[in-house]
């Protein structure tokens, strides 16, 4: 049932004419403006609180799948990476190996040319 403003103005009127209009003032204070069907009740707020607790669990639980599915890429991308700063890591140490011997040689021919031509 909904209440117009002219009943309200009616039950205001009549309030004030039986305790006063500073007692029907605050009477109608009181009251809420619209029907009492919106007005929320301990029991609905209660489900209310239980309807968002389980709708917090349900975000809680897929935020959790999604941070488990980033580590486990997370991990996977580190092991590739690792692999890979092996593997780089090896190829220099193999280059590193091939160049020096080959470098000394190259400065002790240069040497040796060097001093037979100035000598």
């Amino acid at each position: 049932m909904t209440v117009s403003e002219y009943e309200r103005t009616q039950v205001f009127r009549w309030f004030e004419e039986r305790i006063g209009k500073e007692r029907a003032t605050t009477m109608m204070a009181l009251l809420p403006p619209v029907g009492w069907g919106d007005v929320a009740t301990r029991r609905d707020l209660e489900l209310l609180e239980e309807k968002l607790d389980a709708r917090i669990d349900r975000l809680d639980a897929r935020v959790d799948a999604r941070i488990d599915r980033l580590e486990a890429k997370i991990d996977v991308g580190l092991a590739e990476l690792r692999t890979q700063l092996a593997e780089s890591r090896a190829g220099l140490q193999r280059t590193f190996m091939t160049w020096m011997p080959a470098s000394q040689t190259t400065v002790v021919a240069t040497a040796g040319v060097l001093l037979a031509v100035f000598r």
